[in-house]
């Protein structure tokens, strides 16, 4: 077989058993799914997974992947836009609820475990969308539109209260409230928490 058939061959075998994964989590939750369900629901061998992941964790790092970097890419237009502190932290809120509904299998998968919520952690891209947060709050720091605090601090404080607010909206069975609901209680303690008051 020529390598690059061969290359495109391992490429769809791979994303079969990311489809399949992402299945099995979701039908059987993460703690309850095993490699056998996953490999049989994929039609491959049990020994063809570990070619390409070496655990469950390991499956949950990619699956979250694309949607961070897509993620990333659209936080980054957010930031190069010249508007408020305000209207960012709107429009991040809002990205991060699109994000969520364009894949809810993948925000109930990241609140399943605290095995499968801390493979995120282990996504690359967790640490680049940690700085751009960064970044962020030191910008508007700067520019007096935000409270003083640390800003490592603050994109952690952003990242903590997005998660409860994903969980809540996409991961809690029965669901508390509509999910445009929860996304404007998150926008009301965002801007609460983070934007500063006129003196």
């Amino acid at each position: 077989m020529p390598v690059a058939q061969r290359t495109q061959s391992e490429a769809q075998r791979r994303q079969q058993i990311l489809a399949a994964a992402r299945s099995v989590f979701d039908e059987k939750g993460y703690e309850s799914a095993t490699i056998s369900d996953i490999v049989g629901k994929a039609g491959v061998a049990q020994g063809t997974f570990y070619l390409y992941f070496d655990s469950k964790k390991g499956l949950v790092v990619e699956l979250a992947r694309q949607p961070m970097a897509d993620m990333a890419v659209r936080l980054q237009s957010i930031l190069d836009g010249t508007e408020s502190f305000t209207e960012v932290l709107r429009k991040f809120v809002h990205l991060g609820f699109r994000v969520g509904e364009e894949n809810p299998d993948l925000c109930r998968l990241m609140h399943m475990s605290s095995e499968s919520a801390g493979a995120v952690d282990d996504v690359e891209l967790h640490s680049e969308l940690n700085q751009m947060a960064t970044g962020m709050f030191q910008r508007f720091m700067d520019s007096g539109e935000m409270v003083t605090m640390n800003p490592a601090v603050a994109a952690d404080m952003f990242r903590i209260i997005m998660s409860g607010s994903m969980q809540l909206a996409f991961a809690t069975d029965p669901r508390p409230a509509p999910v445009d609901e929860i996304e404007k209680a998150t926008e009301k303690v965002v801007l609460g928490a983070f934007v500063a008051r006129p003196t």
